[in-house]
């Protein structure tokens, strides 16, 4: 079963209940969104809430959105197994989600473990004719400079692993980005081009374990 809009109205919400056993009443006014990243690269994996299956076979790179009632819940990540939340556990995480809440759900390497790394979003700062884009280092590399549109110097030199830039406006219009090694200008993850639209915020993750297989997922929300 895939995560969907749950906890909207009473009857989803009932869908709810069944499928993530012991959540919260679901009579909540503003559900909270949570967005999972996949950064592992070689790792095949099913994700289960509070005992059930809610995403099968998810694979690196690939992203999916669950909107959910307030309330805690135990997440786990086991390597792709049938039947379902059985076999080898790779990550298990306790969230507690907030009405309204918006945040990324990142599964990368941290200390040479699977990990669940959690961003609360700010999808502030949108109009009708800018865009947001806000930069998260989780790959498994170094401090790195991050360009965007080329240019004399990066647009945010020196991010750290694990850490975040942003949100920033820009112009709605294609933009090109990459990360560097500190101080040089050949890129080490991308380059990717694409565009960006007035009114949407973006986040672009850096995510993998090594030049062979480093890459962005890139989430791409309306703005507020």
């Amino acid at each position: 079963m895939k995560f969907g809009k749950l906890g909207l109205v009473l009857a989803t919400a009932a869908l709810a209940v069944t499928a993530f056993a012991g959540s919260v009443s679901a009579v909540v006014a503003a559900p909270a969104t949570v967005t999972v990243a996949h950064g592992i690269p070689g790792a095949v994996v099913d994700v289960c809430v509070n005992g059930k299956e809610v995403k099968a076979s998810f694979h690196y790179g690939k992203q999916f959105t669950a909107s959910l009632p307030a309330g805690t819940y135990t997440v786990k990540v086991w390597a792709h197994h049938t039947p379902a939340c059985h076999g080898t556990l790779l990550i298990t995480k306790k969230l507690t989600l907030t009405a309204g809440l918006n945040a990324t759900a990142v599964a990368r390497i941290v200390a040479s473990k699977p990990a669940l790394t959690v961003f609360v979003n700010d999808l502030t700062g949108t109009s009708a004719t800018k865009a947001t884009i806000t930069v998260r280092h989780t790959a498994s590399a170094g401090t790195v400079d991050v360009w965007l549109n080329g240019g004399a110097a990066p647009a945010v030199p020196g991010l750290k692993r694990g850490a975040s830039a942003g949100p920033v406006a820009l112009d709605a219009g294609v933009y090109s980005w990459w990360v560097s090694a500190p101080g040089a200008y050949t890129p080490v993850i991308g380059p990717r081009v694409a565009k960006l639209v007035a009114g949407h915020a973006y986040q672009i993750l850096a995510v993998g374990t090594n030049a062979a297989n480093f890459r962005f997922i890139v989430i791409n929300q309306m703005g507020v």
